[in-house]
């Protein structure tokens, strides 16, 4: 869930670069090495941004010109985010992987950000075809991050799309009813447990 009050999109004023997003923690950085390559071939080919928030210090051995490493600190992370014009969360298919959450999609897509993900774990179930991209191999990361680096209109439009799926789905509003009821359930059981 994240505050979509909090999280939202901001203009994009299409001056500067494009910027390829992807925001996490020195211990999920490992996720994106495979595809740094690939992503320093879309900065050669289209002098776009890669935006590595949260990355640590491991990955200054990773920097190409083109990566920007950015500390992450509670109080930018939202501007941080929507700083971002496609956000990206690959992860190799393992058993650790596979129960993350996708939070990191949610924050995306509530600023309004189209996505592309790994479909593992629940990346499948939050990324849906009007909100973002699913790639599993290197040819299909490119061809998705080109296509989007092509195309305005599908950014803006998957981005929006994103925006009301995660208000709708995972916004801390539209989850309070169903945390009320469930603490009432539990408060009810305790009840019942107690002779109450």
């Amino acid at each position: 869930m994240v505050d979509t009050d909090a999280y939202v999109p901001t203009p994009r004023t299409n001056q500067g670069p494009l910027t390829i997003g992807w925001i996490g923690s020195p211990s999920t950085w490992p996720n994106v090495r495979p595809l740094l390559p690939l992503l320093q071939r879309m900065c050669d080919r289209h002098g776009v941004r890669v935006r590595a928030v949260g990355a640590g210090a491991e990955a200054e051995r990773d920097r190409f010109d083109g990566l920007d490493l950015v500390t992450w600190s509670e109080a930018s992370e939202i501007s941080d985010v929507q700083a971002m014009d496609i956000g990206i969360m690959p992860l190799l298919d393992l058993p650790f992987q596979r129960g993350k959450s996708g939070y990191k999609l949610i924050q995306y897509m509530a600023c309004g950000l189209p996505v592309v993900a790994s479909p593992v774990g629940v990346n499948s179930e939050i990324v849906d075809p009007a909100n973002g991209l699913l790639a599993t191999s290197e040819v299909e990361w490119e061809a998705a991050l080109e296509r989007l680096i092509a195309d305005p209109a599908l950014r803006s439009s998957m981005g929006a799309a994103g925006r009301g799926r995660a208000v709708d789905a995972y916004s801390l509003a539209s989850q309070a009813p169903r945390l009320v009821e469930l603490f009432q359930a539990i408060a009810g059981r305790a009840n019942l447990a107690d002779g109450a």
